[in-house]
């Protein structure tokens, strides 16, 4: 039985998000040029980008296309990207960074109170509230499982649409179906965020849940997948309605003939197999590393990153004062990190983010970790 969505909002579809998760603040000058820098502030593929994908950029930034191609290849951009996801080409909507997306997702309608399940990313909040939505704070419980959308109206927090993710960020914990399916029926629309599934241990997409369920929009995007931060892809699959309404409204990516050409390669690219053996490795190590640094707790990871507490006890002399501080100086030595301290949900001084990479990069990140910590 579908569940259909509330009214589709009319108007208002210029809000446009505020600058969102403002990167680490950097050395400059001679300091700058004398450091090796390794990034694990970001939830990108830790193999980097696909030697396809390369290439394809390459060429096609070498290319003289023409107005009549580009009409062309977005013309057929959403159809390649429906028979990537198992959907129908009417289901998509296609746009640039997710962000983007999810605001025009927002803007698509008319104002409800969101349930937002902390911690979250910013940007869930920042978006919605754009749009004239009323953000409704789920406190998760310990684990960070998704609460019960039962659980929060009996505990006083009313919602009629609800805002989760699969994996969440930071939390790094994979959406329940059941879950899923509870808020479905409980909320008129309900986004799920998956541009990270592709880099988790054995997660699972809600994409088949589209069929049934006609309030639910589900974010995908090849960026992090395939690691291409400079060349945004997302797309928006929803009830063909929506769909539409989306795809008037969200900022599109820059080059229509380069986005067919990587929804092409992605239908046959082996990347993410490699990138799933190594991260079906490398997430329980880093967990396990990171937890034998003093001071430093961890919280159990499921995809690509993981959610560090940073409390030094009374009695610690540690090298670093909070969360803050050490992150500063990661950063000094070469390792960008991402504090959590605007993150909802969050204590502030007393959260970071660590990305996972490769074991080399991991190990020389633990490492410089430990030496800051004790010394």
């Amino acid at each position: 039985m579908e569940k259909h969505m509330g009214n589709l909002r009319a108007t208002g579809y210029g809000a446009v998000a505020p600058a969102l998760d403002a990167p680490p603040v950097l050395p400059c000058g001679d300091a700058a040029k004398a450091i090796d820098w390794f990034d694990f502030s970001q939830t990108l593929n830790p193999l980097g980008t696909p030697a396809s994908f390369a290439n394809a950029m390459h060429r096609i930034s070498r290319s003289n296309v023409t107005p009549t191609q580009e009409r062309a290849a977005r013309a057929q951009t959403p159809s390649l990207l429906a028979r990537l996801y198992g959907v129908a080409a009417e289901n998509v909507a296609v746009g640039a960074s997710a962000t983007d997306v999810l605001t025009a997702v927002a803007n698509a309608f008319e104002p409800r109170n969101v349930a937002v399940p902390v911690p979250s990313r910013a940007t869930y909040e920042q978006c919605l509230g754009s749009a004239g939505h009323r953000i409704v704070e789920i406190p998760s419980p310990d684990g960070f499982i998704v609460p019960d959308p039962a659980m929060a109206h009996r505990l006083g927090m009313p919602f009629n649409a609800a805002m989760l993710a699969n994996p969440a960020f930071p939390t790094s914990r994979l959406l329940a179906r059941q879950t899923l399916l509870d808020y479905l029926d409980a909320c008129d629309w309900v986004i799920v965020d998956e541009r990270g599934i592709d880099l988790t241990l054995g997660g699972e997409s809600m994409v088949g849940l589209l069929r049934e369920h006609s309030n639910l929009i589900i974010i995908r995007s090849l960026t992090d997948a395939f690691s291409l931060p400079g060349l945004p892809l997302s797309c928006a699959l929803a009830h063909p309605a929506v769909a539409r309404r989306i795809s008037l409204a969200v900022a599109k990516p820059t080059s229509a003939t380069l986005s067919a050409e990587l929804a092409k390669l992605a239908a046959s690219e082996h990347h993410l197999d490699v990138t799933r053996e190594l991260l079906d490795t490398e997430i329980p190590w880093m967990q396990c590393m990171l937890s034998l640094v003093p001071g430093i707790s961890i919280f159990p990871a499921e995809a690509n990153f993981v959610m560090c507490a940073y409390r030094p006890g009374a009695t610690m002399r540690l090298g670093a004062a909070d969360a803050p501080d050490l992150v500063r100086q990661l950063q000094a030595r070469g390792f960008l990190v991402r504090t959590l301290d605007r993150t909802p949900g969050v204590e502030p001084g007393t959260h970071f983010c660590v990305s996972v990479r490769t074991r080399p990069e991991n190990e020389r990140f633990v490492a410089v970790l430990r030496e800051i910590v004790m010394r």
